[in-house]
């Protein structure tokens, strides 16, 4: 893979700062006509009683790690983890590989699990345990992001469903609508490595599938 040359790098770290910043102001939002989901504000108290999903309810949570105490967070959205240990320049300089032509992404902003298996017409919440805003997005196949940076994207071209994905702010969450039997495809919009794969089986009484 090609180097950058010296002289646009300096353009490079700010067009990824200026990206962050256009997506990661924590926000609440209607969901989208194409979103099969409900979004719910946070709540103060993780362990109100109001917060408990359904008796047999699946769950994904959204990870990120960035760290609270690294002030160039803060004109990009902020940092809402109380202990997170990832500055934005380690965030940046995990973007890409010398060995891959596509983004690679910091490892710790992450669904999980990225792998869920599940009966048809059972609950699946997702919860941001992050710091940052995420999206979770159905997408038909996995793609880039909305965010107009090439270092977020590189290799990937944008997912048809993600200019009109709906974010979850840090601490909210999401309650998926039922899904159909089959393989669902869902990723982050603002951070396109972030992806989970749902197989949804059919129930059939006394068995698993």
């Amino acid at each position: 893979m090609a180097r950058t040359p010296a002289r646009y790098a300096p353009l490079l770290v700010v067009a990824i700062i200026a990206a962050c910043a256009n997506d990661s102001t924590p926000s609440r939002q209607p969901v989208a006509p194409d979103a099969p989901a409900t979004i719910d504000a946070a709540r103060a108290d993780r362990g109100d009683a109001g917060d408990r999903a359904p008796s047999g309810t699946r769950h994904i949570a959204i990870r990120d790690d960035c760290d609270p105490h690294d002030p160039r967070w803060v004109p990009t959205g902020g940092c809402f983890l109380r202990g997170g240990s990832v500055t934005l320049d380690e965030f940046n300089g995990e973007l890409s590989s010398p060995h891959s032509l596509s983004v690679i992404g910091h490892q710790a902003w992450r669904n999980d699990p990225s792998y869920l298996e599940t009966e048809s017409g059972r609950g699946i919440r997702i919860t941001n345990e992050g710091g940052r805003v995420h999206t979770f997005t159905k997408v038909g196949a996995f793609g880039g992001g909305r965010v107009p940076s090439p270092a977020l994207n590189m290799g990937l071209t944008m997912a048809p469903e993600c200019p009109t994905s709906v974010e979850i702010a840090a601490g909210g969450r999401m309650e998926l609508a039922v899904l159909s039997p089959g393989n669902h495809r869902f990723q982050c919009c603002i951070h396109p490595w972030m992806r989970a794969l749902i197989k949804v089986h059919d129930r059939v009484p006394g068995g698993r599938h």
